[in-house]
């Protein structure tokens, strides 16, 4: 795409003399071209720019998401505006992959960059998942180390002594350490339930110490 017309002429014989055959090219504004290939609802694969100093327009941007190519090239001789235009891209569904600068202005302040920007992929497909909020709902004591990891630790440390998520419970209530609801609650108000002995009481409360849930 090129406003010049002896470019176009010049390309065209360029691709005879190397046997090209898969390419075409036309004489219009680039950013034209694209608005109508949006309007149209045409898609592309790749899109090269390569805008001058000034950078690109909304119009031409606004396109090129439009068009959804899964890569877009941006060759920028103007930093300020390669910037300005990123920020485009990026907020419309662009990710940059790669920026290399090159010095083609050797002894300036000027610097030609390329950029290769990607299009973030959109989930097609929706997986319904079911959260009982019960089991998710732990208190931060509690995340801090399971029933299980509670007993062996009592186990390892007391000469494999056992204890019972109910003695447990009953520990870790009794340091105020909120069980969730209706966790190892008796059946009926008038169930019981036998106590926790003095000694294993004091192995659970070492291993919540050193759990640091106390």
């Amino acid at each position: 795409m090129e406003l010049n017309k002896d470019a176009i002429r010049d390309a065209i014989t360029n691709a005879k003399r190397n046997n090209i055959h898969n390419v075409r090219f036309y004489n219009q504004d680039a950013g034209e071209f694209m608005v109508e290939m949006a309007q149209k609802g045409e898609h592309a694969d790749v899109v090269i720019m390569d805008p001058p100093r000034t950078g690109s327009d909304e119009a031409f941007l606004s396109s090129v998401v439009r068009l959804a190519p899964k890569r877009v090239v941006y060759v920028s001789c103007g930093p300020e505006s390669l910037a300005r235009d990123l920020k485009y891209l990026t907020k419309h569904g662009y990710r940059m992959k790669e920026c290399t600068p090159v010095d083609m202005f050797p002894f300036t302040r000027h610097v030609e960059t390329v950029c290769l920007l990607s299009k973030l992929h959109e989930a097609k497909h929706h997986v319904n998942v079911r959260l009982d909020m019960d089991e998710l709902d732990l208190t931060s004591a509690e995340s801090k180390a399971t029933y299980e990891e509670i007993k062996a630790y009592v186990a390892e440390h007391n000469d494999g002594m056992k204890v019972s998520n109910l003695y447990i419970a009953q520990v870790k209530a009794k340091y105020g350490i909120i069980e969730r609801e209706n966790y190892n609650k008796p059946k009926s108000d008038d169930a019981r339930q036998p106590k926790c002995p003095k000694e294993k009481e004091e192995a659970i409360v070492e291993a919540l110490k050193a759990f640091k849930m106390i």
